[in-house]
């Protein structure tokens, strides 16, 4: 988990409808169609507060949860329109708008309108912008929350063996095993490491489409974001 912020973790199961959840939230359906919007873009928007406005960890914590308690205040997810941007980058300025109206707010209570904010601790290349940050967190987060989706659905359905084949080759923090060590580590046959990595890379691949079916407006956006997150 982040060390700044546990906001956006892990959730147990998909909604049972495959409407989008963008348009589930819009139409004030259900809470927990915020809930899995959320999920996928509160480390992104908070990352993105922290880089751009240069704020600190409670700093950036408060003004990412105003802004989504705004967003619902005032219909943001409704007025999205999908022709003219993809909801990611919709949300992203409208974050910008946000912070940079808190920031003019507070700068107009404060005598002579010098504000100091901490520096920002975070390790980010000199050449890396807020933006790109704010990209690298989102498919970070996607990836992070589809990996607790296949470890939930192989705990929930005897697969915990092909998930910790898939962790110890795919997740390897160091130099990956062959696929004749994963064999003799786990007890199975070397054909039985190729099936099983393959399976938990499709099933892997489905978890991130469906967590990107519910915060896109529809088939073509979806395509969009999955090629953006595959490129």
């Amino acid at each position: 988990m982040d060390s700044d912020t546990a906001i956006g973790g892990p959730h147990d199961q998909f909604p049972s409808t495959q409407v989008s959840l963008l348009e589930a939230t819009a139409a004030g359906m259900s809470s927990e169609a915020l809930d899995w919007v959320i999920a996928l873009y509160w480390k992104p928007v908070y990352r993105f507060i922290r880089l751009k406005f240069h704020k600190n960890n409670e700093d950036a914590k408060d003004l990412t949860q105003g802004f989504f308690a705004a967003a619902l205040r005032r219909d943001f997810f409704a007025r999205f329109d999908p022709a003219k941007a993809s909801f990611r980058s919709y949300l992203r300025m409208a974050v910008e708008r946000f912070a940079a109206n808190q920031y003019a707010a507070a700068n107009r209570q404060k005598r002579g309108g010098n504000i100091q904010f901490e520096p920002v601790g975070d390790r980010v290349a000199a050449t890396e912008s807020p933006e790109q940050v704010f990209e690298r967190e989102w498919q970070r987060q996607l990836f992070c929350l589809a990996l607790d989706d296949l470890r939930a659905h192989c705990n929930e359905n005897g697969k915990q063996l092909q998930f910790r084949v898939f962790q110890d080759y795919d997740l390897a923090d160091d130099k990956r095993p062959t696929y004749a060590e994963l064999a003799v580590r786990h007890g199975i046959p070397e054909t039985s490491v190729t099936n099983y990595l393959a399976w938990a890379r499709r099933m892997l691949l489905g978890f991130v489409t469906e967590r990107l079916r519910g915060t896109t407006s529809g088939a073509r956006e979806l395509r969009e974001e999955m090629r953006r997150v595959w490129t």
